[in-house]
């Protein structure tokens, strides 16, 4: 298997440690809890972004802020969703290799013909700042990111209502990531034709 999970990851690279200081990010692995948005999750975005770009490679065509951090005003989970877009498998494989060598974990690859390959990022062990995935530019998972992020940037009224449910999910289920991925699913599919009309 190409991408197997790690659990030990190679050291951090010191600027990569620096962008994530003081950010308002960490989260232990397997809880969840929502907090309030935080401005300083958009500049740990940035701030990493320039941290990753003198070694970035030439695989690697774009690097986006997506998932609940990347919204003005709406809660989340404390953890920085990265979406890396590559244009083919064997160039997944390249940035892997970079990823790791930057100290992030490889947890594993959910399809690894699209690709979709995911990675974590932690200071201290357990605790996860950053969420990476590595996905096809274009593809299904790609334009499922980007969407539902400028959906809910551009829809004050559906943003608080995610929100809402998000909060609502978390104290249900405190222990129970899947339960709260899953509970999400319903508005997630209700918001499907916006979502749509933007990938267009």
């Amino acid at each position: 298997m190409l991408f197997e999970r790690t659990e030990t990851a190679a050291p951090i690279d010191a600027a990569v440690e620096d962008a994530l200081r003081n950010a308002d990010l960490g989260l232990m692995r397997g809880i969840v809890e929502i907090a309030d948005y935080s401005p300083r999750w958009a500049d740990a975005f940035n701030a990493l972004v320039a941290a990753l770009e003198p070694t970035r490679p030439e695989e690697v065509l774009e690097i986006a802020h997506v998932g609940s951090t990347s919204v003005p005003g709406l809660p989340a989970k404390a953890i920085l969703d990265i979406a890396i877009a590559v244009a083919c498998p064997s160039d997944a494989l390249r940035v892997h290799e970079w990823l790791q060598a930057m100290g992030f974990l490889c947890r594993g690859a959910r399809d690894e013909q699209e690709p979709e390959v995911l990675y974590g990022l932690e200071l201290e062990e357990g605790v996860r700042l950053v969420n990476v995935h590595v996905e096809r530019v274009g593809g299904e998972a790609w334009q499922h990111h980007l969407g539902l992020r400028d959906v809910l940037r551009a829809n004050e009224e559906a943003r608080d209502v995610y929100g809402a449910l998000k909060r609502r999910l978390a104290i249900d289920n405190p222990e129970d990531r899947m339960a709260y991925i899953e509970g999400k699913t319903d508005f997630i599919v209700a918001h499907r034709e916006a979502i749509d009309s933007l990938e267009a």
